[in-house]
């Protein structure tokens, strides 16, 4: 399967969501910059508020491409041990990474003023455009759910099968229209996988998503 955009790709999403349509308890939660779109066309076509957290990966010393691990906006952060301990990675650089990565995340909710929709007791589709490793993903996950969510739905549009074990360690329910077992980058199964600039990402945010 191949999507055309972002647009389409949270189209599909939303076909397999549809009984959360107009859930007064529900919230679209998306991962910027690339689930914002998905994000948008599932709470679009759900009638649903949606909401953005900021996870970002913390590069390899050795290939910027390549992550051994994730921090979240709220300081959470999640490391793939057996990457930094074959790579041998050291404390300080993964410290001096989630500083900056850290202070890029504060800087980016301020410019996009988007105010958090409180979670407590809601139920969070959580939305990205792909899952590689599944370290983000899984991160926003712990850190919505101790932030109050009753329940986590992840739903990407695409991930390879070793991503699911983690996906499902941390979310109630798993959505996944395509996985993908000749799985190499997210980028391969959109025909427009361009970079989101911020612009797009401010349009987005503010466009209503339950008129």
């Amino acid at each position: 399967m191949v999507f055309s955009d972002r647009f389409e790709a949270g189209k599909v999403l939303a076909e397999l969501l549809q009984e959360y349509r107009g859930n007064p308890n529900t919230v679209v939660i998306a991962l910027p910059r690339g689930g914002v779109p998905v994000g948008y066309m599932i709470a679009r076509e759900l009638k649903l508020p949606l909401d953005i957290f900021f996870v970002k990966k913390i590069p390899s010393p050795y290939n910027p491409e390549a992550a051994i691990g994730a921090v979240s906006e709220d300081g959470r952060e999640y490391l793939n041990q057996r990457a930094v301990a074959m790579l041998n990675i050291s404390r300080p650089y993964i410290e001096e990474q989630v500083a900056q990565i850290t202070d890029n995340m504060r800087k980016k909710r301020a410019l996009y003023q988007k105010p958090r929709i409180p979670i407590q007791g809601k139920r969070v589709i959580l939305v990205d455009d792909g899952v590689a490793t599944g370290a983000s993903i899984y991160l926003a996950a712990q850190a919505l759910r101790d932030g109050g969510a009753r329940e986590i739905i992840i739903a990407v549009p695409v991930a390879p099968p070793d991503a699911l074990p983690l996906l499902r360690e941390v979310a109630d329910r798993v959505v996944i229209p395509h996985i993908a077992r000749d799985f190499m980058a997210v980028g391969q199964y959109y025909r427009d996988f361009h970079q989101l600039g911020d612009d797009e990402v401010i349009d987005l945010l503010n466009s209503p998503t339950m008129e």
